[in-house]
């Protein structure tokens, strides 16, 4: 996923288009090297991740 104002989940499809709309459904991780950069995936997708495998199975 490129980084910007954009982002997409990997699991669900959801988008988000802009700063305000990734921190709202995707939200940010910041990494050892001091980037900080958007989830991969959804907020929701997160959260119901331990219901199942992981792979929407």
């Amino acid at each position: 996923m490129p980084y910007g104002e954009y982002a997409e989940c990997p699991k669900c499809g959801k988008k988000a288009y802009n700063k305000d709309q990734i921190e709202k459904f995707f939200g940010y991780r910041a990494l050892k090297n001091g980037k900080i950069i958007p989830q991969s995936w959804c907020r929701d997708c997160r959260s119901s991740n331990g219901k199942s495998n992981g792979y929407g199975e």
